[in-house]
């Protein structure tokens, strides 16, 4: 019985995950495994990657880390 429930919990955490990573232009196929396997942790992971990549981008743009003017 336990069995059914975490292949239902799988399933409902797969297609959310596969589903917000339709929305963000991400490997659907990917991250529907990755929900399946890891749950609401793999939820919780697709939801904060597009900030990290928005923050590597803030940092890229910025000419260097190391220049004067932000001494």
């Amino acid at each position: 019985m336990i069995g059914l429930w975490l292949a239902i919990s799988g399933l409902i955490f797969g297609a959310l995950c596969s589903y917000t990573a339709k929305k963000q232009d991400r490997f659907t196929k990917n991250w529907f495994l990755i929900g399946f396997i890891l749950g609401p942790i793999g939820l919780l992971i697709i939801n904060i990657l597009p900030r990290l990549k928005d923050e590597i981008e803030n940092i890229e743009n910025s000419n260097s880390l190391l220049s004067i003017d932000k001494v």
